[in-house]
């Protein structure tokens, strides 16, 4: 098998020569049967026409024993017109001897010849005794019928049986010879055929397992691939597409050994460089968390000494100071706002950030919302309103102020991106869970970037930061407060007709989530 692997020659070609063996094989298998009844098919003629033969001289041999009959009833009868019955089976005679003789070969023609001449003496002898029984001489005609005509006529049906037994003998010598060329022919072909079916066998598998086995030693190794074991090869003795496809597969598999050992070795320094990112990112985290909690102590002592000189605690403030006073107040609490966002994403983020699992009331924190949010919606002159499914239980358990923190950015967006229309939350029961959606008619946005408006730090364009303002921090930490108690958060929007944000809380959730 081994000496077809190392020939150099396509696969294609080998199979081409492998499928040319054994067509040829088949090939001269039919041409052996062909040629095997042709000869059955020329015995079975020779046969057919000795039985003729055979025929021919069994009927000679009947009618001359007729004639005899015939004979010795016209002398019995001493009726002439029984001599004329022998004249007519003596034609009979004649035309059957003449078809034997054109079927025959010389040798036998030449006692065919020694039958006519007898056979003709014979006639004369009987137109003898036809005239004798004519002139009523009964007597001499019976003395010529048997001292001439019997001698005669079985001189004749001796050479006449000598024909018919030699003729049955050829045929049965011939019928013996046709039963015997038959099972040599069967045989010959069983054994033909038997040795064309175990060439063919052993042809297909030499040449098949040329094939094979490199497919099996190429499997194996795919195998090891699969496993993620590198480094191995592939030995086959092929000389062929097989062989060239095996080395490429060595080739491929030290490749991936090399990559593997590399990728290991970069595996190893990544997971060291994000161990030293992770403590970074905790201790920036604390830092901010730290930072954050400073900023807004005298933040808070700005706030409100600002107030207090707004209040005129300090005495009258002249006219042209209160709108600095004003705007101090304003830019300040904005920035206290964006300092506890940043407090909030440091504590969640250094692991710092509790819940706090209470009972509460999904009407009071919606109410709440909306108490808190409604001068703004006035002040933009749109509809604000709270919608709270009456099959939703009074009790729920939950960090109420948490909750009501994602639903006060998720409002406070809506408000502060629609610019006509209306803004509704609501609150509903969805199997296991409360649902709480903040819907609006604002300016929506592209579908392309939902999958980013829950991101640190993103909003969906520069131009909305402009115009409206924001860090883009309240839907991420929305988001990781509704992940604390277990829910989960997603946004329904179509650009420039509206959005709707809605998550999902247990009932009764259990969670005291540190994050």
């Amino acid at each position: 098998m081994s000496w077809v692997a190392q020939v150099r020659a396509p696969v294609q070609r080998k199979l081409l020569v492998a499928f040319l063996l054994i067509t040829l094989l088949f090939i001269a298998m039919g041409a052996f049967s062909l040629f095997t009844i042709r000869e059955m098919s020329r015995q079975s003629e020779l046969l057919d026409r000795a039985h003729q033969r055979l025929e021919r001289a069994q009927e000679i041999h009947h009618s001359l024993a007729m004639q005899m009959h015939l004979t010795a009833m016209a002398l019995l009868v001493r009726d002439e017109a029984a001599v004329a019955s022998v004249l007519r089976e003596n034609n009979r005679f004649n035309e059957a001897l003449a078809q034997l003789e054109a079927a025959v070969e010389d040798p036998e023609r030449v006692v065919i010849q020694k039958v006519r001449a007898g056979q003709e003496e014979a006639m004369v002898i009987v137109a003898d005794i036809a005239n004798l029984v004519r002139d009523g001489k009964i007597a001499a005609a019976t003395q010529l019928h048997a001292s001439r005509e019997d001698p005669l006529y079985r001189s004749i049906d001796a050479r006449v049986a000598e024909m018919v037994q030699r003729e049955n003998a050829g045929m049965v010598s011939l019928r013996d010879g046709l039963r015997a060329a038959q099972q040599r022919s069967l045989v010959v072909m069983a054994s033909f055929a038997a040795i064309s079916v175990l060439l063919a066998l052993g042809g297909g598998f030499v040449i098949s397992w040329a094939l094979i086995r490199p497919v099996y030693a190429a499997h194996g190794l795919l195998n090891e691939l699969a496993g993620g074991r590198f480094g191995g090869t592939v030995t086959v003795p092929n000389r062929d597409e097989f062989g060239e496809l095996a080395a490429r597969l060595s080739a491929t598999s030290r490749e991936l050994a090399r990559l593997d050992a590399e990728q290991r070795c970069a595996a190893q320094e990544l997971g060291a460089l994000n161990a030293k990112l992770e403590q970074a990112s905790k201790a920036k985290s604390e830092f901010l968390a730290n930072m954050s909690h400073e900023l807004r102590t005298p933040l808070n002592a700005i706030l409100g000494f600002t107030e207090m000189l707004s209040d005129g605690l300090y005495g009258p403030v002249p006219a042209q100071y209160k709108e600095p006073l004003a705007d101090i107040q304003t830019n300040g609490r904005h920035l206290l706002r964006l300092i506890n966002d940043v407090l909030d994403l440091s504590k969640i983020e250094a692991g710092r950030m509790e819940l706090a699992m209470e009972e509460y009331s999904a009407q009071e924190v919606v109410g709440m919302v909306r108490a808190s949010l409604r001068s703004l919606a006035e002040e933009k002159g749109l509809d604000f309103k709270v919608e709270v499914d009456p099959g939703l239980p009074e009790v729920l358990r939950g960090d109420a102020k948490r909750i009501m923190q994602c639903l006060l950015n998720l409002a406070g967006n809506a408000l502060k991106f629609t610019k006509r229309g209306g803004v509704t939350i609501r609150a509903a029961r969805d199997g296991d869970c409360v649902r709480y959606s903040v819907s609006d008619t604002g300016i929506g946005i592209p579908t392309d970037q939902l999958a980013e408006v829950f991101a640190e730090f993103r909003q969906v364009d520069a131009t909305v930061t402009r115009e409206f303002g924001g860090t883009g921090l309240g839907l991420s930490i929305t988001k990781k407060f509704v992940e604390m108690h277990g829910g989960r958060i997603w946004v329904e929007s179509r650009l420039n007709e509206g959005s709707a944000f809605h998550f999902t809380i247990p009932l009764r959730s259990e969670i005291a989530s540190t994050v």
